[in-house]
């Protein structure tokens, strides 16, 4: 599976940590070119250099998502295509979390920037991407998602809508590109993953029990794999890759 990232053009939004970091980091020593996209430069800076040694074609982004606008996002595509002739993966890590509370009581700044960051910016980037997706031979398009994006949950407020929404923006990619069979989208909730965000959301929980980003690169691996071509699956969670342990 390791094979399936090779030679591949791949972009990471949220680069510089969590699962973005580990994706990067993943992707390039199984060969893969990458695309890192974050807000902060020095972190990028030693992301690049990390990745740089095992030899891709590799270029850093720095853009803060709150701010991105359509021209930034003009910017973004522009700077890519001067590098790469194609995008064979897109994947929209990069999320905030917000405030966990009361919809009565939550912050009207706040709303605007978790959404503009979860859902608004991967609009964007895929909107001026997609012609640089569909120059590629097999093009995926994932959005990280979450459990909250599927019912209601007190107090989650804009992160759950935006992640409802991202699952919505998703189907809407999947059907208009049918017609272009190199393209495939794709949701994954990954579940509970030991990152900082996790731990703002649930700080008393025990770190130590659950799966770490590194746990969740055979998932990404599949979505450019031959046999995800033939799914007519467009959302997944962690637990569709595993079987229950006492499974026989």
């Amino acid at each position: 599976m390791s094979e399936v990232v090779k030679g591949k053009n791949i972009m990471v939004t949220g680069a510089t940590s969590g699962i973005g970091l580990e994706l990067a980091r993943s992707f390039s020593s199984k060969g893969a070119n990458l695309i890192i996209l974050g807000k902060d430069e020095e972190k990028l800076d030693e992301l690049y250099d990390e990745i740089s040694i095992h030899g891709g074609k590799n270029l850093i982004i720095k853009s803060d998502l709150k701010e991105l606008d359509e021209k930034g996002a003009i910017q973004i595509s522009d700077e890519i295509k001067k590098y790469y002739g194609n995008i064979d993966g897109l994947i929209h890590n990069a999320a905030i979390l917000g405030n966990l509370t009361r919809i009565e009581d939550y912050q009207s700044k706040t709303w605007d920037e978790v959404l503009q960051v979860n859902l608004t910016s991967s609009f964007l980037i895929t909107k001026h991407l997609l012609q640089l997706t569909s120059s590629s031979n097999e093009a995926r398009i994932i959005f990280v998602s979450s459990r909250v994006s599927n019912n209601g949950k007190a107090f989650w407020g804009a992160y759950s809508i935006s992640k409802f929404a991202q699952r919505g923006l998703a189907e809407i990619l999947s059907e208009e590109t049918e017609v272009n069979k190199n393209i495939k989208v794709f949701t994954l909730d990954p579940g509970a993953t030991k990152t900082k965000m996790r731990f703002a959301a649930r700080p008393s929980e025990d770190q130590d029990s659950i799966k770490t980003p590194k746990d969740l690169i055979h998932c990404f691996e599949w979505f450019f794999s031959d046999e995800s071509s033939l799914s007519e699956k467009v959302h997944f969670k962690y637990s569709d890759f595993h079987l229950p342990k006492d499974a026989t």
